[in-house]
This record gives C-alpha cells, sequence and structure tokens, in this order.
C-alpha cells in the first residue's frame, strides 16, 4: 500500500511540475509559482529512492523519477532564462557603487533557490564590470587588491586520499593530511587538489 501511495505521488508530480513547465514555456513573462516548489520536488523525490520496492515497481519508480528530474530542470533553466533576460535588457553597465538588487520587476517571483542562483549570477557581472572599468580607467591598484583577494582567497575541503605537507601559495605549510581530514585551504591549491581527484569542496552555503 505504501509504495502505491509513493506512485501516485510520483505521478501527480510529474503533472504538476509538468503543467508549471507548460504555463512557463508559453507565457512571455515569469509566472508566480508556489514558492517551496523546488522543495516538494525534492521532497516527493526523496521518498520515492527511499521507498522499496520490488519487480516491475522498481522500474516504474526509476522512470518517474528521471521525469520528475528532468521536467524540474527545464523548468529551472527556463524560468532563468527569462529573468536574465529581462536583467540585461533593464540594466546597462553599472558603476561598483551602483545597487545590489536585482533591476527587474520579476525578482519577487522567484522563488529563494531562483534568487539564490540569480544573485550569484548578478554579483558574477558586476566583478566583471568592477574589473573592466577598473582596467580601462587606468587604476592598477584596485586591480592589485583585486589579485590581493584572490591569492589570500581560502577554501574548505574534505581529503579523499592521504597527503604529504606542502608549501601552499602564501608559503604557508599545510599537512600533512590523512584520508577524510578537513582543513581550509588557499584557493589555487584547493583547485589544483579538487581538479586531481585527491580532495573535494565542501560547501557551507
Amino acid at each position: 500500500m505504501s509504495s502505491s501511495i509513493n506512485n501516485q505521488d510520483g505521478l501527480k508530480a510529474i503533472k504538476d511540475v509538468y503543467a508549471l513547465l507548460l504555463k512557463e514555456t508559453q507565457l512571455p513573462t515569469l509566472q508566480l509559482i508556489p514558492l517551496d516548489t523546488y522543495q516538494s520536488i525534492a521532497n516527493i523525490l526523496s521518498r520515492l529512492k527511499g521507498q522499496a520496492y520490488e519487480g516491475l515497481e522498481v522500474m516504474i519508480r526509476d522512470r518517474m523519477i528521471e521525469l520528475i528530474s528532468q521536467v524540474a530542470l527545464l523548468l529551472l533553466e527556463r524560468r532563468l532564462q527569462k529573468i536574465v533576460e529581462q536583467q540585461r535588457s533593464t540594466t546597462s553597465y553599472q558603476s561598483s557603487s551602483a545597487s545590489d538588487t536585482p533591476q527587474t520587476t520579476d525578482y519577487p517571483r522567484l522563488t529563494d533557490e531562483e534568487k539564490y542562483i540569480l544573485d550569484a549570477e548578478i554579483d558574477s557581472s558586476k566583478r566583471k564590470d568592477y574589473v573592466l572599468e577598473a582596467t580601462l580607467s587606468g587604476r592598477p591598484k584596485i586591480l592589485e587588491s583585486i589579485s590581493s583577494k584572490v591569492r589570500s582567497r581560502q577554501i574548505l575541503v574534505r581529503f579523499l586520499k592521504p597527503m604529504e605537507q606542502f608549501i601552499g601559495i602564501d608559503m604557508n605549510k599545510y599537512g600533512p593530511f590523512h584520508k577524510e581530514d578537513v582543513a581550509r585551504l588557499p584557493f589555487e591549491n584547493a583547485r589544483s587538489l579538487i581538479g586531481s581527484g585527491e580532495a573535494i569542496e565542501i560547501n557551507l552555503m
């Protein structure tokens, strides 16, 4: 009975999310959706993945998970595409003193998860403008300050393999580390270790 209930939940989730996607695709403006849309999708997927199934039900469960995931991805991408396009059409290059508030009337229609993504994209665009302005305005001190911040930036990583002691880009000693150790490392060193598969970043956000 419990698996039947979860299957019904899965089918309802597919219909609900698809209806949101269809409306978002058909209309040019950003639609107002339930603020807990992505949390609800995550809850449904969690229940489906956590339920014990047998035989044919496993295939049905896996197909529902695939469909819900695909439709959720398309919904998120379409909504972000709309908001970014509106953002670009209503703003021009801004100075570093510009407001941190996204300049779009549709911003309140976003879920918190969408705002989290959009805010990062806006911050990236403003950083590009900041570097470009400092370069073209002949302000090397600002660029030196940016370089200093980049070199001093550190991130938290978890080691997947043992690591001997090494000298970081900041000339400080780090390690040795054992597998599963957690450490805060200079960004450049951490990026190298992550790229080689020796560590993974721990995202606290």
